[in-house]
């Protein structure tokens, strides 16, 4: 959770493990444009975090586009 008490990442089961996905749009986060779906709860968690972090420092900082751009 970031200062505000807002957070832009959580995490959800699928059918394969776990989609770290944006509470916003619903849709599952995109690394380098790579959908992050059918993860390790673990691994899951710990990529919400970062991705919560970096918005933290500094906002839009974790989006990435299909293209795999900022």
């Amino acid at each position: 959770m970031n200062d505000n008490g807002v957070i832009r990442y959580d995490i959800r089961p699928d059918h394969g493990g776990w989609t770290v996905y944006n509470i916003a749009t619903g849709e599952p986060s995109l690394v380098r444009g790579i959908r992050q779906v059918v993860m390790l709860l673990d691994e899951a968690n710990d990529l919400a975090d970062a991705l919560n972090a970096m918005e933290r420092k500094e906002p839009g900082s974790s989006v990435t586009w299909a293209d795999g751009s900022r």
